[in-house]
């Protein structure tokens, strides 16, 4: 799956910098009047995110299964949020010193650092944030689906029955579909789940078939409403409904490949598992930097070797943010978060455990006249006292 994120995160930088209107290549130019025909194909580069979305839910639902509450809360916040509280904080820095990207006010910036700006109508400090938040919801329907309890049979059941019903709620009422955003992406999702189920349980043509339709699902909401997403943003030409329902399917069957295809499966490249750990971090950073990059080289680069060094730079930075933050702290703060939460836990079971303890004590003592508390061998009155034995006739007289 390393390769994949690498893709995707690349697939985004490439839109985000030759086909997603910005005038960082000047003041008179979009992308789309310097790359041409080029922008007209890294405008599909938005599907990177959909290839994000399928990878979250092989790999989420592998890394929750057969692991505790508080093992998953540990894993999931120590490996989301430094790398991210670093790229929150540089990029608000670069945004207020930039003279052309506009400042984000302080109080932004704080609810920003909790990942849920999204959900209090906030300012984003960089755009991209908004797959985290999609991400964070997930994250939740797995807690649920933990404390359910995960089986095969649960997660296709799910798979089957929850998809369609988000899509038709997200298309039926835009509000929920604002407030939650999951509801329009959960096909991809549940597609991911669907896949790792048949890498771990084995294949069979139900689970094949709930594949197929999540993808399917997927391709008619890309092609619906993503499409409209595109445009609004990247004004080079019409995203073609078609070919954007095809790439969503396309990126199911590259995740089912890559799961399930043993040459491809088996693939053990530490160059592919050292660029894939750039995925997140190079995510994160990338638009507001890479853009900087782009609006003080390109007039004296050009145009390709411009967005070379732009890429380039944004890969460099990443390797800093995993190399100096993610790695040292990661281990250590999952450590300590795992401890923190499993005592938590233990301090709730037995809140809940204490007043049902006395509400059974109180049963037990119903119809016996004794007070509750007292325990079941105690006396409900004090015994009288022992009777003198009576005395034995002297027969040595008379």
């Amino acid at each position: 799956m390393d390769a994949l994120r690498l893709v995707a995160a690349l697939a985004v930088v490439l839109f985000h910098f030759t086909a997603r209107d910005h005038v960082r290549w000047g003041s008179d130019r979009l992308p789309h009047d310097v790359f041409g025909a080029f922008s007209g194909v890294t405008v599909y580069g938005y599907a990177g995110v959909h290839l994000f979305f399928v990878v979250s839910g092989f790999v989420i639902l592998m890394s929750v299964w057969g692991r505790s509450v508080p093992q998953f809360l540990a894993s999931r916040v120590s490996r989301l949020y430094p790398a991210y509280w670093v790229a929150v904080l540089l990029t608000a820095t670069l945004r207020w010193w930039w003279p052309t990207f506009g400042t984000v006010p302080a109080g932004a910036v704080a609810v920003n650092l909790t990942m849920t700006q999204d959900a209090f109508h906030v300012e984003r400090v960089d755009g991209v944030y908004w797959t985290l938040w999609v991400e964070l919801q997930f994250y939740l329907l797995m807690l649920g689906f933990l404390l359910w309890g995960i089986t095969a049979r649960r997660v296709l059941a799910v798979a089957a029955i929850a998809p369609p019903a988000m899509v038709a709620l997200s298309f039926l009422a835009p509000r929920a579909e604002a407030a939650v955003g999951l509801l329009g992406w959960a096909p991809l999702f549940a597609a991911g789940m669907v896949l790792f189920v048949i890498h771990r349980e084995g294949s069979s043509l139900a689970r094949w078939a709930v594949v197929v339709g999540n993808a399917l699902l997927a391709a008619v909401a890309s092609g619906l409403r993503t499409v409209g997403a595109i445009d609004a943003v990247a004004s080079g030409g019409h995203v073609v409904p078609v070919v954007l329902g095809a790439v969503a399917v396309a990126v199911v069957g590259l995740v089912a490949a890559v799961a399930l295809v043993p040459t491809l499966r088996d693939l053990d490249w530490a160059i592919l598992t050292a660029l894939g750990a750039l995925t997140y971090p190079l995510y994160l950073i990338h638009e507001y930097v890479g853009w900087a990059i782009i609006e003080t080289t390109h007039e004296a680069l050009g145009r390709w070797l411009t967005l070379a060094v732009a890429v380039g730079g944004c890969l460099g930075l990443a390797w800093l943010l995993h190399r100096f933050v993610e790695e040292p702290v990661h281990r250590p703060m999952r450590r300590w978060l795992q401890t923190r939460f499993e005592r938590v836990g233990e301090l709730l079971r037995a809140a809940v455990r204490r007043p049902g303890a006395v509400a059974a004590d109180a049963r037990g003592t119903r119809g016996t006249g004794r007070a509750p508390g007292r325990t079941s061998g105690a006396p409900d009155r004090l015994p009288s006292p022992p009777r003198a034995p009576e005395p034995v006739p002297d027969r040595t007289r008379g």
